[in-house]
């Protein structure tokens, strides 16, 4: 029986890890997207198309699966569990990807994109702290070296930039609370994924993350909608590649990968944002984004060799969950939250 969760949990994983790629791909292009939308609408604006547009979509793709299942044969289909505990993680997963997105957002209007994304993603730290602390998750050494690794790899690509943005510390203090957030968002999403499908913890984070930014961008921005076809296309897009596609496939892979590798796999999205800034607007590559890449995949190699060689001994079993124990019902890994 043992031998068959090990080959389930290997196939799991398998697939996870093309998803996870994806989801990089697409989330590095929030700042490219920012930046068309830069003179059309504000950032808070920008924000909240990102969200409101994936939860009506998401909605209307629940009805349809809703009105599917009141036709179909078969009507054994597992509800949701809706427990005091599974709404406390969603809120404070909804919330803090709502704050997240602000303050990304309005770090990337205030100071250099290169600043803004290293510091935006240094989750990682974050991830192992409150993960200890509060989830009671445990990491072993070689998993942490690969985090320190892929940091001082993700750290390289901004040393230029560095120089010239002293002066922001109030922006660069900001991202950095952003990373925070962005770690009280994974970390409960890991969890919920074990009660729960993708498309449903998705659908609850844009909406509440809709009805906790719109306040902020009408109170804030002056222009709330693009006043260009060009300008709702990129919203569109913004919408469907970045939140659909990027969020989505995270949320997807937080079942089968933990939140603290995906926090390390996510120090990618600096050195993505890099390449495509040289595709579309010819910026140069320097020695250190080349540097950064192979830090950060050696970074990555080093924690995912650290998950698969499971040198941390799981806690024991609970009963049931709590709120500050992760799911035990996922694949053996090197956190307590499998």
């Amino acid at each position: 029986m043992k031998i068959i969760k090990e080959q389930v949990s290997g196939i799991s994983n398998l697939r996870a890890i093309p998803s996870l790629g994806l989801a990089i791909f697409s989330l590095s292009w929030i700042p490219i997207f920012f930046r068309f939308l830069e003179g059309e609408i504000g950032p808070f604006a920008t924000a909240f198309h990102r969200v409101w547009l994936a939860a009506i979509l998401l909605g209307l793709w629940n009805g349809l699966q809703y009105v599917k299942h009141q036709f179909s044969p078969d009507q054994s289909v597992k509800q949701h569990p809706y427990t005091r505990l599974i709404l406390l993680q969603l809120l404070v997963a909804g919330i803090s990807f709502a704050g997240n997105q602000l303050l990304l957002a309005w770090c990337l209007s205030q100071t250099s994109v290169a600043n803004t994304t290293v510091l935006t993603n240094m989750t990682p730290i974050w991830t192992v702290i409150l993960g200890r602390l509060i989830w009671g998750q445990k990491f072993n050494k070689i998993f942490l070296i690969g985090i320190g690794v892929a940091i001082v790899g993700a750290s390289a690509i901004g040393i230029e930039d560095w120089q010239v943005a002293t002066g922001s510390l109030k922006a660069d203090g900001l991202a950095i609370l952003a990373s925070v957030l962005n770690s009280t968002y994974l970390l409960p999403i890991e969890y919920l994924r074990s009660q729960m499908s993708s498309t449903t913890i998705l659908s609850w984070i844009c909406i509440i993350s809709t009805l906790f930014i719109l306040p902020i961008a009408l109170m804030i921005e002056t222009q709330l909608f693009p006043h260009s076809w060009s300008g709702w296309l990129f919203v569109m897009l913004l919408g469907l590649i970045c939140q659909l596609l990027g969020v989505g496939l995270v949320t997807y892979c937080l079942k089968s990968l933990s939140s603290g590798l995906m926090a390390v796999s996510k120090l990618l999205i600096p050195i993505m944002n890099a390449f495509l800034a040289w595709a579309l607007f010819s910026e140069v590559l320097s020695f250190w984004n080349y540097v950064a890449f192979a830090l950060v995949i050696l970074g990555i190699y080093i924690a995912k060799h650290a998950q698969g060689k499971e040198i941390l001994t799981p806690p024991a079993k609970k009963t049931s969950p709590l709120p500050i124990k992760s799911p035990q019902n996922h694949s053996p890994r090197y956190t307590s939250s499998t």
